[in-house]
């Protein structure tokens, strides 16, 4: 069957999970699974796989007996339902933290959750590029003194060791640390909720700029416009061919001497037309 420590989706984990127990038993169908599971309704299930169905505190637990899931399994079980089915991103952490703590999971999930803990603080990626400035010592209380705004030295110990534990950074033949890829790609799955918390937090620091950081060393401004859907997907296309040259742009750089972000916000003040809002 199905190991649910494996998944992050409940819905991925109970199609796999039907499609295991068809293929031993014929008999078995979307019927069959919610009557046994003692569900009213024949096709439940099979709309929560779709996700036109959430589940209920009362759902979960049925599904799990029906299952036959071990306490532990269970637990999993609920939290995974918890952190698909959460609205917000405080929720989502919450959920997330508590499955990124299982056991089991870690053992299946290690690259996935050291991965969140780089996107889920701002300074992480920061701490990366000053690896590139030539005074840069790995000395976590320099670290501390040189970021804006600076970190405890202990944040700043527990980021390069994350670097380092990533692969992020790696020493060289003389024993100096220096970036092991100039790019990061993101991954699928809870990279999502890593990423939202990444923006929220580099938003903030752009905000606490305007007051701290003099006009001639930063650049931001916005417009604001009315624009069709077919112009806003152009739009977007352009904006993100800029981050690409900017990137590649920036990637020649072997003089490094600060270390700048640098936020594109795109976002909508009035209401989306229906058919982009779902």
């Amino acid at each position: 069957m199905a190991n649910v420590f494996e998944h992050l989706d409940y819905r991925q984990y109970l199609q796999e999970e039907y499609s295991d127990r068809k293929a031993k038993d014929k008999k078995i169908s979307y019927r069959f699974l919610a009557r046994h599971a003692g569900f009213s309704s024949p096709n439940f299930l099979q709309l929560v796989m779709r996700g036109k169905r959430n589940l209920s505190q009362e759902s979960v637990y049925k599904i799990a007996k029906a299952l036959k899931l071990k306490k532990d399994e269970a637990e999993f079980f609920e939290n995974l339902v918890r952190f698909n089915q959460s609205v917000s991103n405080e929720e989502k952490n919450l959920y997330y933290s508590r499955i990124a703590a299982d056991r089991h999971y870690v053992k299946v999930k290690q690259i996935e959750k050291t991965h969140f803990e780089y996107y889920s603080k701002w300074y992480h990626a920061a701490v990366r590029e000053m690896v590139l400035l030539k005074e840069f010592n790995e000395d976590p209380a320099w670290i501390s003194r040189n970021l804006s705004p600076k970190i405890s030295v202990k944040a700043a110990g527990e980021s390069l060791a994350l670097l380092e534990r990533l692969g992020f950074v790696v020493r060289n033949k003389q024993g100096k640390l220096v970036q092991q890829d100039r790019y990061i790609d993101s991954g699928d799955e809870v990279m999502g909720l890593a990423i939202a918390n990444y923006h929220r937090e580099m938003i903030e620091k752009a905000a606490e700029s305007i007051e701290k950081t003099p006009p001639g060393k930063r650049e931001i401004n916005s417009i604001t416009f009315a624009v069709s859907q077919e112009r806003m997907k152009e739009t977007k296309k352009m904006i993100q061919e800029f981050r690409q040259k900017i990137s590649n742009f920036l990637a020649q750089e072997d003089a490094a001497e600060m270390v700048y972000q640098l936020n594109l916000q795109l976002f909508n003040v009035s209401e989306l037309p229906k058919e982009e809002e779902e």
